[in-house]
């Protein structure tokens, strides 16, 4: 798992991911509020991403976002120096 995002608990049932690359009072340090009801959760992303709003868990939710900014192979292969 990444460690630039992390899980954080406001609530029994509300979560938070943040994004640790940002420091608190920067607009992008918050990636999404989560909502865990009924076996499911709900997450309103606050960053353009092109993820589902529910999820089985809080952690498939955090999964998927790590999953969705790791940067293509191809990508990587280019930006490292030759």
């Amino acid at each position: 798992m990444s460690d630039d995002f992390m899980l954080h608990q406001v609530s029994p049932d509300d979560w938070m991911i943040i994004d640790m690359r940002f420091p608190g009072g920067d607009p992008h340090h918050l990636v999404a509020c989560i909502i865990e009801e009924d076996g499911h959760a709900e997450v309103r992303w606050f960053r353009h991403v092109t993820l589902p709003s529910r999820f089985r868990s809080r952690a498939d939710a955090l999964e998927a976002l790590v999953t969705a900014e790791q940067p293509e192979p191809a990508a990587v292969l280019a930006a490292a120096p030759a």
